[in-house]
């Protein structure tokens, strides 16, 4: 990516965009970071995810902390998933690196597609059980 002002102004403005929705949502680099690197900034699949790892970094840091003022961390659940996140990264990041890219642009894509899904049917069935409860 070149760096040139527009870029970079650009790239700050993502990052900034990006921010906004974490801390509001609580995603990570991949759903945000990822796609906004493909299609804005042209990279390969592979680039895109690799330097949306690295992106995440002080996004998720910084936002912890956030929230822990608040103390809604719940630390315990947090180490045990981080640690578990940490063995399953290498063992994506392996497969990413052996599928074409054009196979894992599409797997990406498939699983943002799930995910968005299942938590719309979920936000749904929690609005129908609210009404339920008072009616």
């Amino acid at each position: 990516m070149q760096l040139d002002a527009t870029t970079l102004s650009l790239a700050i403005a993502c990052g900034v965009a990006a921010g906004v929705l974490a801390g509001l949502f609580g995603v990570g680099g991949g759903i945000i970071f990822v796609p906004t690197l493909v299609l804005i900034f042209s990279f390969h699949q592979l680039d895109a995810q690799a330097t949306s790892l690295a992106a995440i970094i002080p996004v998720a840091l910084i936002g912890a902390w956030r929230q822990n003022t608040e103390h809604l961390v719940y630390w315990r659940g947090a180490v045990i998933m981080g640690v578990g996140a940490a063995f399953g990264v290498l063992i994506g990041a392996e497969f990413a690196l052996r599928l074409p890219e054009a196979t894992l642009s599409r797997v990406f894509g498939m699983v943002l597609l799930l995910v968005g899904g299942e938590m719309i049917i979920s936000s749904i069935r929690k609005l129908q059980a609210g009404r339920a409860a008072t009616s």
